[in-house]
């Protein structure tokens, strides 16, 4: 069966800027049928006390709430029928409702995990044996999931989707930049602070903005973080954009997700952004320090490569249209799309 053939139900959360998002426009470009089921907003609609309730749910699950929602996934893959199911990360999907959507009907069943493992939760680990394909964002993760059940276990990296985060069309003067001598474009994290901070600490004027949730109530008291923080998120275009027109960007990967790459990862090459990132060993042998990517590994590292790369123009411009060039060669959705196909049916 060729891939115009092949109808695929993604289970996930299809919000804006999602993963899921990413994989259905990927299996839609090449040619899938695709059914997307929004499992974790349908458990949000069916929780009880309104707001309250929903908050309470996000930290205890209740449930019957979440048991109702993987009814509906059942009865939606039968009414579907799909050749392949997808479910991704943290989201609900039950056991019992994926097994008995397998006595339902002959299909492929593909885990996709985007995440450190300190968010595999036991249900989501007692949901693995029943997936003929778990797809990990990290290589060092491969052994765990086969310890922990899973019959297949694949490296499948993260990667870039060329339709949200593409390179602006007219990028007025990229090298010189025109948004930001440094961006960071993220949520809060720890490590994340201390990084922008030990920077504003070394070039109190430099010209740093950041984007992302949890800045401004973390960072209360901190005026100088306070100062960069534009007090939203960037999705999409908008990110690109930004990345593009930034000198530097920074890329502070969640100390947890060692040694594996994030989404950021690729979507900073993608949008022909320059990225200067903490380390990542899984990467650092495809994406060379100094050819596509800076990496550092102390703080003072980090507040000495940004200086210099801002004095040279010429080497960010190349270093970044490298990593843009490798990046839409080898490491797109589509790319991801295709080789999962692959393991499941050969093609």
């Amino acid at each position: 069966m060729t891939p115009s053939k092949y109808k695929v139900m993604l289970v996930g959360y299809f919000g804006l800027g999602a993963l899921e998002c990413s994989f259905n426009t990927a299996f839609i470009d090449i040619g899938c049928e695709v059914s997307c089921f929004d499992i974790s907003s349908l458990v949000q609609t069916n929780c009880r006390f309104g707001r309250a309730g929903q908050i309470f749910n996000r930290f205890v699950p209740v449930d019957a709430w979440v048991r109702k929602a993987n009814r509906e996934m059942v009865l939606e893959a039968r009414r579907f029928m799909p050749d392949v199911l997808v479910v991704f990360g943290q989201n609900p999907v039950q056991a019992g409702a994926l097994a008995q959507i397998r006595s339902m009907m002959a299909l492929k069943t593909v885990y996709i995990w985007p995440d450190t493992l300190v968010n595999l939760s036991a249900p989501m680990i007692s949901v693995l044996p029943l997936y003929d394909l778990v797809a990990t964002y990290s290589n060092s993760t491969v052994p765990l999931f086969e310890r922990l059940g899973a019959k297949k276990v694949k490296w499948v990296p993260l990667a870039a989707d060329t339709k949200m985060h593409s390179v602006p069309d007219n990028p007025q003067n990229t090298a010189a930049g025109s948004i930001a001598d440094i961006a960071f474009i993220g949520q809060w994290r720890p490590e994340r602070e201390r990084a922008v901070s030990a920077i504003l600490q070394a070039y109190p004027n430099i010209d740093l903005k950041i984007w992302g949730p949890d800045w401004g109530r973390r960072c209360k008291g901190k005026p100088g973080v306070l100062k960069c923080w534009q007090g939203r998120p960037l999705y999409a275009q908008e990110f690109a954009t930004t990345v593009a027109l930034s000198k530097i960007n920074l890329n502070i990967i969640d100390d947890t997700n060692y040694p594996a790459a994030n989404m950021r990862f690729f979507e900073i090459s993608c949008s022909g952004g320059l990225q200067a990132c903490s380390q990542c060993p899984e990467m650092e042998g495809e994406f060379k320090h100094g050819e596509t990517v800076f990496y550092y590994k102390t703080l003072e590292e980090l507040t000495d490569m940004v200086h210099s790369l801002l004095q040279n123009d010429s080497l960010r411009k190349n270093v970044a249209q490298k990593a843009n060039k490798i990046v839409l060669g080898k490491h797109t959705y589509i790319h991801r799309v295709t080789q999962i196909l692959d393991l499941l049916f050969g093609c």
